[in-house]
């Protein structure tokens, strides 16, 4: 941004392209602006309101005029002269643009003036020594010992001799059993056919006909 001294600097001559479009964009951003601000820019300026009144009917306005509308106002200054059509916003690189221009390149940023600029001094720093990783030898792994099974051994149960059952005694003769044991057996097999067991009707069939001879 310019100061009051640098924008003293500039001429009074007219810059527009477009006197329509600088008298009504002109007068469109001035009156939307605030009061402060409007008066910001007539001191930055050093000019008086009737200046700007002028714009809106001429359609002329001068450099020294419409950089401190659009340092303020934050609208692009070729917008205000007719050369840009949206309004946009103000910048460094507008400005030089403008300077650059109309030949005001005295007052241009000293980057600016020229047009290859120095490239900046770079100290290198001194390389460092690259050491190269040891190379560490490679280990092989040694193969897992083979597992040999052994086939599994059946050991069949030896046969074991049972004991002979032992002779059943013979069943003592009817002869030798009393009176009372005999009662009691023709009682009980009586008692089994009457409940149905197999064989004890027949049984005692048998003994009915062998008592009965």
């Amino acid at each position: 941004m310019l100061t009051s001294e640098q924008i003293g600097k500039l001429k009074q001559k007219n810059i527009s392209v477009d006197g329509e479009k600088t008298a009504q964009r002109t007068q469109a951003v001035w009156k939307a602006a605030k009061s402060k601000v409007k008066q910001d820019a007539l001191a930055l300026g050093g000019f008086a309101r009737s200046t700007v009144y002028r714009v809106f009917q001429t359609g002329t306005i001068s450099a020294k005029l419409v950089i401190p509308i659009a340092q303020l106002l934050n609208v692009d200054p070729f917008y205000l002269t007719g050369e840009s059509d949206e309004q946009g916003a103000f910048s460094e690189e507008l400005l030089n643009a403008l300077l650059q221009k109309h030949g005001y390149t005295d007052l241009l940023p000293k980057e600016s003036k020229s047009d290859k600029p120095k490239r900046k001094y770079e100290r290198k720093q001194p390389q460092k020594a690259i050491k190269e990783p040891a190379i560490e030898p490679e280990i092989v792994a040694e193969p897992e010992p083979e597992i040999i099974t052994e086939p599994e051994v059946v050991i069949e149960p030896e046969t074991v001799a049972l004991p002979e059952p032992e002779p059943v005694p013979e069943t003592a003769p009817i002869a030798k059993l009393s009176a009372e044991s005999l009662q009691a057996l023709l009682t009980a097999l009586t008692i089994r056919a009457d409940a149905g067991v197999a064989d004890a009707a027949d049984q005692l069939a048998q003994v009915q006909a062998i008592l009965l001879r």
